[in-house]
Order: C-alpha cells, then structure tokens, then sequence
C-alpha cells in the first residue's frame, strides 16, 4: 500500500543516501544495525554538548526532545512487535500509544502514558507546546511508518501503517 507517509518515507530515505544523519530519529535502523545503535546511543549521551562540525546545532531542548522521541518510538515499536510474538495484541499498544500521541492539546507535548515523559511531569515546559506537538507527531510518523516499510510481518506491517498516517494527519492538523 503507497500512501504519502510511505512516499514520504521513501523520499526522506533517498535524502539520506547522500546525508545519512538525516535519518536519525526519523527510520528506525538501531534493530536492524547494532553498531548503529551503539553511535546512535553514544550521540544522545552528549546531547547539550559540543555541536562537532554542525555550525548550526539544533537548540539543545529540541535536540533532546527529538532523541526522546526516537527512543519512544523504538520502545512502542519492540513492545508491538513483542506482544505480537508473544501471542498478545500488538494493534491495542500501537492504538493506545497512537491515541496518546494524538490527543486533545491540553498545555503539554501529547505523550504515550506507558513511556517516560521526556521533561519532569510537573514543571515547566522548555519548549512550546504548540510548535513542538505536530514535530513530535510527525517525526513519529515518519518512524513508525519506517517500521510498517522494513518487518515482514503483514498485521504489524498494518498497524504500524495505521498508526503512522494517524499521526501524519495529527501532526498536519495541528501545523495549522
């Protein structure tokens, strides 16, 4: 099934033959490339520091927010993919965290409840709400979409589908 998150996917995965950082955060490769993972783990450690050869470095509350996603996105993703092994319902975790992710706007970045909030659940937020919530969506789209593009499995293949264009749309609604 092509649809504009799987085009979009597949145009962002080109753009990362000649740039491969601009895949970070965005397809999922820690599963599929353990060293990957490794430098992957090793770049979210230093997070706030010392931008290297990047003259321009993202804010450090975005940075840590996009690495915060990822992580959720690949936590969501190995729990489906677990229940689905395991004999459980891995469309119910996919729903759940979809509904989550998606929710009524209520003065905070929308989150999956079952995964650690990426800032203290009671302060203040670093970032604004309402100009990071359709990033947040949309880079999980991207990812789940990422994963629904590279697992065999037809139902996880679909689920993964479902939840990345539930996403998309909420991430582009919400860009107003």
């Amino acid at each position: 099934m092509t649809t504009l998150v799987h085009r979009s996917v597949t145009l962002v995965s080109l753009v990362g033959r000649l740039n491969p950082a601009a895949l970070d955060g965005l397809i999922p490769h820690e599963a599929a490339h353990g060293v990957l993972g490794g430098l992957l783990a090793a770049r979210a450690e230093n997070v706030g520091g010392a931008a290297g050869l990047n003259p321009q470095p993202l804010p450090p509350v975005a940075a840590a927010l996009r690495l915060s996603v990822a992580r959720t996105v690949t936590a969501v993703a190995n729990a489906a993919i677990t229940a689905r092994v395991s004999g459980g319902d891995a469309r119910q975790i996919l729903a759940e965290a979809g509904d989550d992710w998606c929710g009524t706007p209520h003065g905070r970045i929308p989150w999956p409840r079952h995964w650690p909030l990426p800032w203290p659940p009671d302060g203040p937020l670093p970032i604004d709400p309402g100009f990071a919530t359709p990033a947040v969506q949309a880079q999980a789209a991207l990812a789940f979409q990422g994963y629904a593009n590279g697992i065999a499995d037809e139902q996880l293949e679909s689920s993964f589908g479902e939840l990345a264009e539930k996403l998309a749309d909420a991430a582009l609604q919400g860009a107003g």
